[in-house]
């Protein structure tokens, strides 16, 4: 195929049908693509630089090694996509629908998907420094060995997740629900876990937790953890499972 035909970058693509097509190594650069349908279509290491990808649908599609920094993929449907090794460094994924995608190995550093979805999704290895999760879905997601460093996750919901390993050092955990989440190992020095639900949490210890920032009763600890307040500032923590 023609190297010119790949490119097309810049272009006004809205609505436009890519269903099913090879999309390997084009250039979207900058191209409207609102509303555009790449469900099943394979776009391996394509260029997406501030591409407008807003209410796309891409189910199931690929996007491995594709560039998509400072993309708009806003309220895009991306439900079982592959986007392994991807760049998102601060892409909008704000409302995004990314259920049971695999973003594992992805550059999401400074990202934007506050009230996204990523139910049972695989961010393995993701770099999420500084990013706003803000009310995001994450129940079920995958976040082993997560970069997740000075992120806004407030209200975020980790429900079953997995964060083994996970950075969250400097964090914002406040009013974030991590009820059943699997907490081997994570790092939550200096995260604010203020009105956090920590209910049936797995994993969870005292040396993890006396490293964050919370009040006296602000907080749902697992039964595993017993907190005694020796004042509004001081606490004794007893973990049975030490």
């Amino acid at each position: 195929m023609d190297s010119s035909t790949n490119d097309l970058s810049g272009k006004e693509l809205i609505g436009k049908d890519f269903n099913g097509q090879n999309l390997v190594e084009f250039d979207f650069s900058e191209a409207d693509l609102t509303e555009a349908t790449l469900n099943d279509a394979d776009c391996s290491r394509a260029v997406f630089y501030r591409a407008r990808l807003r209410e796309a649908r891409a189910a199931k599609s690929r996007f491995r090694e594709a560039n998509l920094e400072e993309a708009n993929l806003s309220n895009a449907l991306f439900q079982e996509a592959d986007f392994t090794s991807v760049d998102l460094e601060g892409a909008d994924l704000r409302g995004a629908d990314f259920t049971r995608a695999d973003l594992s190995l992805s550059n999401m550093t400074g990202i934007y998907m506050n009230e996204a979805t990523f139910v049972n999704a695989r961010l393995i290895e993701a770099d999420l420094k500084a990013g706003d999760l803000r009310q995001a879905n994450l129940s079920g997601a995958d976040l082993t060995g997560a970069d997740l460093r000075y992120s806004n996750l407030e209200g975020v919901d980790l429900t079953g997740a997995k964060l083994h390993g996970a950075d969250l050092t400097g964090a914002d955990l406040s009013r974030a629900q991590l009820r059943q989440a699997d907490l081997l190992n994570a790092d939550f020095s200096e995260c604010k876990i203020l009105g956090a639900d920590f209910s049936e949490a797995l994993h969870l210890k005292c040396s993890q937790i006396e490293a964050t920032l919370f009040k006296k009763d602000s907080v749902t600890f697992p039964a595993s953890i017993q907190i005694s307040w020796l004042s509004e500032t001081e606490y004794e923590c007893r973990c049975t499972t030490d």
